[in-house]
Order: C-alpha cells, then sequence, then structure tokens
C-alpha cells in the first residue's frame, strides 16, 4: 500500500464528515481505502448501497459487518454474487447468533440446496444447526462433491441409508463415511463390509466397530470370511490367545483351526504348526500372523517348500533379498508368487535383466518396481523406446522427468497414448526464463529437445500432439509462426506468447530489460522499451518529488498530476513534511487539556501521541499509558 493511501486512511480517521466519508468508500481507486472508509460509515442504507454495488470483496465485507438489519443479510446469503461475501455474512450470521434457531435452520437448509459455491456448502453443511436429515440425505444422494457428500453421510441418522452407502458406494472415501458413522451399527453389515470391502483402511475402520468379543466370534466364524482372518486378527484388540490356543489344540473342524492359528499371539506355537501342520492352509495362516516373526524358517522354506499358498507368505515377509533373489531367478513362471516377489526385490542388476524377460508379466511388474526406484534415467528410456507392451511402456514413462529423454519417446514411439504421455511429463517453464537463455547465449534453438518439439508443433500428423507440443515450446518465432498460422495450435501458441508479454510488463530489472531492447524480436524488443520508459519517468519523477519541500506545490502534484504513482507520492511526501510540523507544534504546545486529547486520540500516528504524552503533566493520564511511555523511552 502506497504512502498516499495511508495518508488518505489516517484522513478518515480523523474526519467527522461522513459525506466526504461516503464519497471516498464508493469512488477512492484504492480499495484499501475504501475499505477504511466503509468502516466509519453511520449511514445503514449507505452501508448497504456499498453491499450491492462493491466489487472488491473485503470492502464488501467491511459495509457488511456493520449492518443489522437480518433480512438483508439473509438476502446476501441467498441472493448476493460475491461467493466471499455470502460466506463471511453466513459466518457472522452464525457467529453473532442474529437469527433464531428456526431461521437460522431455514436459512442453512436453502443455502445447502441452493448455493452454487462449493466451498459455502461445505461450511454450511458443516454447521452444528445443519441437522435436517432430509435435506442431508437429499444432498448426500444428489451432489458431485465428494467432500460435500462425507459431510452430509457425516450426519446422517438413518442407518439403511448410511448402509446403502457402506455397501454399494463406488468410491471409498463415501463407503468409508458411511462406514465411520456412529449410527452404522449393525453386526451383518459389519460383516459384509469385511468380506466385500475392496478398500484395507474402510476393512480396518469395520474391525473397530466390533464391540466386544461375542460379536467377533459370531463373525469370524462364518466361513466366508477366511481372507480375511490375518487382517482381523492384526487390528483386533481383545486378548483371546488361550481361547484361540484351545480352540486350535481340540477343534476338528479345519476351518475352525484357520480362524484359531489366526489369533493365537504364541510365536513358539506359531512355529511349530509352521514346521509340522499337515495342512497348508494353516501353515501359510500362521506365516502371515503377525506374531510369526522367525527369519531362520523361513530361510530354510523358501529353498524347500513347494506349496505355492506357504510360499506366498515367506516372500512376503522375508528380508534375506539373497535368498530371495534365487528364487526368483529360478522360479520365473508368471503367477501369484513371483509378482509379490519381484515387488520386494531390491537386487537392481536382476531387476534390470527381469526388465527385458520375454513374459510380459514379469517385465510389468520389474518395471513396475524399477519406477519407483531412484537414478534409473538410462534404463527407463531404453525400456520407453524398446518396449512392445504399451502397458509397460506407460510405467516407465510415466516414472520419466528428464526432458530430453521424454521429448525423444515423443518423437519415436507411434503409439499416441505414449506420445501424449511422454509430452504431459514435461514441465512447461516460464517462456521468459527460456527467452533470457536465447539472449544470452544465442543457442537455444540448436538444442534437440527444441528441434523436436518444434518439429512435433509444425508437422505432426496428429492435432493433439501438435497442440500439445506447442504448449511446451520455448522458441518465441516458431509461436508467432503458429499464432498467425490457421492451424489448430495457433490459440495454444497466443496464450504461450501472452505469457512472455505480460511478464516483461511486470518486469522491473533494468539490465534485463536492457538485454532485450536488443534482442531480434521487434514485439518484445517494445515492450521492453516501452516498460524502461515507464520505470525511468517514474523514477525520475519520484526523485523531483523527494526534492519538493513547498507544501502548496505538493498539494497541487498530489491533486492534480495525470500519473497515479507520482500522485501518491507526492501526498506521502506532503503527509511526511505535515507530520514533522505536528511535532513541531506539540513541542511548542503547553495546554494540557489539548495534549490529552491528542494522546486519547487513536488516528493519531504513534509517535506524535508519544510525543503530547511526554509533556503531560497529569499522573493518570501518564499512568494509563505507562506503556506507550516506556516504549518511547
Amino acid at each position: 500500500m502506497t504512502n498516499s493511501a495511508n495518508v488518505r486512511i489516517e484522513l478518515i480517521k480523523r474526519s467527522y464528515n461522513q459525506e466526504k466519508i461516503v464519497d471516498i468508500a464508493k469512488n477512492d481507486l484504492n480499495w484499501h481505502v475504501r475499505l477504511a472508509a466503509a468502516e466509519h460509515i453511520d449511514d445503514e442504507s449507505v452501508l448497504k448501497d456499498i453491499v450491492n454495488n462493491e466489487l472488491t470483496s473485503a470492502v464488501a465485507i467491511k459495509a457488511m459487518e456493520h449492518i443489522n438489519d437480518k433480512e438483508f443479510l439473509s438476502d446476501i446469503c441467498l441472493n448476493h454474487p460475491d461467493s466471499l461475501l455470502r460466506l463471511a455474512t453466513i459466518n457472522r450470521i452464525c457467529d453473532e447468533s442474529i437469527l433464531s434457531k428456526n431461521e437460522l435452520l431455514l436459512l442453512l437448509e436453502e443455502m445447502l440446496l441452493n448455493d452454487p459455491d462449493s466451498y459455502i456448502l461445505k461450511t454450511v453443511c458443516e454447521n452444528p444447526n445443519m441437522t435436517n436429515q432430509d435435506v442431508l440425505i437429499k444432498v448426500s444422494k444428489s451432489s458431485s462433491d465428494e467432500t460435500l457428500k462425507r459431510q452430509a453421510i457425516k450426519k446422517i441418522a438413518d442407518e439403511k441409508i448410511l448402509t446403502d452407502f457402506a455397501l454399494n458406494d463406488s468410491n471409498e472415501y463415501i463407503r468409508r463415511e458411511a462406514i465411520l458413522n456412529p449410527n452404522l451399527k449393525d453386526l451383518d453389515v459389519i460383516y459384509e463390509i469385511l468380506r466385500l470391502d475392496s478398500d484395507e483402511f474402510n476393512r480396518i475402520v469395520a474391525i473397530y466397530k466390533i464391540p466386544d468379543k461375542q460379536s467377533l466370534l459370531k463373525i469370524i466364524y462364518k466361513k466366508p470370511l477366511q481372507h480375511r482372518l490375518a487382517e482381523i486378527s492384526r487390528n483386533f484388540d481383545f486378548s483371546l490367545n488361550d481361547y484361540f490356543l484351545n480352540v486350535f489344540k481340540t477343534e476338528t473342524d479345519e476351518y475352525k483351526r484357520r480362524v484359531a492359528v489366526n489369533f493365537i499371539s504364541d510365536s513358539d506355537i506359531l512355529e511349530n504348526v509352521v514346521l509340522n501342520d499337515g495342512r497348508a492352509e494353516i501353515r501359510a495362516d500362521a506365516i502371515k500372523n503377525i506374531n510369526f516373526k522367525n527369519q531362520k524358517i523361513m530361510d530354510e522354506l523358501i529353498l524347500n517348500e513347494t506349496d505355492p499358498k506357504v510360499l506366498l507368505e515367506i516372500v512376503s515377509k522375508i528380508r534375506n533379498q539373497k535368498l530371495l533373489s534365487g528364487y526368483v531367478e529360478n522360479h520365473l513362471d508368471y503367477n501369484e508368487v513371483i509378482v509379490k516377489a519381484i515387488s520386494r526385490l531390491n537386487n537392481m542388476e536382476l531387476l534390470e535383466k527381469l526388465a527385458y524377460h520375454p513374459d510380459s508379466g514379469i517385465r510389468f511388474e520389474a518395471v513396475k518396481k524399477i519406477s519407483k526406484s531412484k537414478h534409473q534415467d538410462k534404463l527407463l528410456l531404453d525400456i520407453a523406446l524398446s518396449e512392445v507392451c504399451e502397458d509397460i511402456c506407460m510405467v516407465a514413462v510415466k516414472a520419466m522427468n528428464i526432458r530430453n529423454d521424454l521429448i525423444e519417446v515423443a518423437d519415436k514411439r507411434r503409439e499416441k497414448n505414449i506420445r501424449i504421455a511422454a509430452l504431459n511429463q514435461i514441465e512447461a517453464k516460464r517462456l521468459v526464463d527460456n527467452f533470457m537463455g536465447s539472449v544470452f547465449r544465442n543457442s537455444l534453438a540448436d538444442i534437440p529437445f527444441e528441434f523436436a518439439l518444434k518439429d512435433m508443433a509444425l508437422n505432426d500428423s496428429d492435432e493433439d500432439i501438435r497442440k500439445l507440443a506447442t504448449s511446451k515450446l520455448n522458441d518465441e518465432e516458431i509461436l508467432y509462426e503458429i499464432s498467425s498460422g490457421d492451424d489448430v495450435n495457433r490459440i495454444d501458441a497466443k496464450t504461450r506468447l501472452n505469457s512472455l508479454f505480460e511478464d516483461i510488463k511486470r518486469m522491473d530489472n533494468d539490465f534485463v530489460l536492457k538485454l532485450l531492447v536488443d534482442c531480434n524480436d521487434n514485439e518484445v524488443a517494445s515492450l521492453a522499451q516501452k516498460r524502461l520508459d515507464d520505470l525511468k519517468t517514474w523514477k525520475s519523477r519520484i526523485a523531483e518529488i523527494n526534492e519538493i519541500n513547498d507544501i502548496p506545490t505538493l498539494k497541487d502534484i498530489s491533486q492534480n498530476d495525470f500519473n497515479y504513482l507520482v500522485r501518491s507520492e507526492a501526498e506521502g511526501k506532503l503527509e511526511k513534511i505535515l507530520f514533522h510540523i505536528r511535532l513541531d507544534e506539540i513541542g511548542n504546545e503547553s495546554n494540557q487539556e489539548k495534549l490529552k486529547a491528542i494522546v486519547n486520540d487513536e488516528s493519531f500516528s504513534q509517535e506524535i501521541r508519544k510525543k503530547a504524552l511526554l509533556k503531560i503533566t497529569d499522573e493518570n493520564v501518564l499512568k494509563k499509558f505507562e506503556r506507550m511511555l516506556e516504549n518511547n523511552c
């Protein structure tokens, strides 16, 4: 904010002329000044007029804060086009209890059903007064905004509605919100969530809703839940070790023994089961159990075990990378076990070998693992260029970030999806930065990256590729050529050029602007010269003003100069002079009442009030402003 704006704000604070303040609030060019004026207006009808016509949200909000007409405030919430003003108004209505509970509920309901702004809808839905179940259910079913749907579901009391969301919604977060709702209690529903929900966190949330041991046993002994037993046992905190040990030792039913082995916490028992039990499913469940941690047993088993169920759990938990690598090398038939084993490999030499394996499934898993590793740019590029399977190639491309590699992929591959993915991975830098590179080095056009990008933007047979390449292009001459043509990418070229022009218009670096003036681009040079001239004129005029101390001259400039920045500087210089005059006047002032009035008037600056305070002899006034005096000392 300029000094001149600060001057006008100080004048507003000291003025009692409402007509002048209203004029400033409606017409001043600086919104900070209009805001200060709005804060000092007494007439509510004028404040309403400002709310209805002001284009700057902050000013309209300040005016609204001094209006107490509840019908007018409600109308703002429902009908005003400014979303920030609507939000501030409903927040004020709620914070200050301006409406009765019933009036507020009706207002919230109408806003929740009709307001176009998503953030306001979320704010209204979160409001503790928003309890209308019909409205909440309608919003939860009709809104396309995920966050709003979740907030509405959080407040729904109807278990049938919650059950439908928990079991049937395609969005995992919507299902989770319904599961989290304390009104969802039905054990049968919890069972179905555990059995069917594809999201692990949702299932864990459901596990924690099981209220007691009896309910747990009722659920886990249902056979269709066998694939979730390990997960339930890891997240269930009831101590049932002794109970399940007894079940495992005495029960003849195989499924009940599988249930039990998932919940046993005794590591010795689990190790015995892993080594000696006759059922592979039970041995696999014992290894999966979080309490089984014997790496030595797993090292032995990975060399000798043949059952795929047991092997899957071993490769999921074993930490010996040498043995894991050996297992992968010797068992390269694509299956669930080898997929899991590859996902846990850290052996980059082996992963690179697997990335070229004849089996596409093996290659896919290897490349997926490589894509999550650092410093594999050369390997990823080779895979992206040579891989025949599009899905595998896409995994490699989306892990790449070197632009020369990406442009090579986009240039050499023929599949459109791969080419678009490669171009999308290229970061579009600010055109002004790249333009400056050409000014300093004069060699940007020689970079292979730019050559390939230009060729795509100008000549590629696919219009989507031409458009995307243009949006990444850094050569202003080619952008001019494209923007003046009739190809579909001309708009992309104009948008890219406009970003350069706008950056130059805002530039304040004289050295860079002078370099741009000497460049070969006439439009850029012209813009740079105009910006330099504007800066020179402004700086020159400011320097002149700094030398002027004549009050009438400064007043004339501050009121009549055509340049707003010059007027502002003149106002600032004038205020500085007047400030020192006031200080001198206070130094000569002996009237204690006038001095007290200055100290108590917050519209005066701190420095003036402190100087007046130092001349006061009244102990009561001094005590009241003791802190101010201490700060001055």
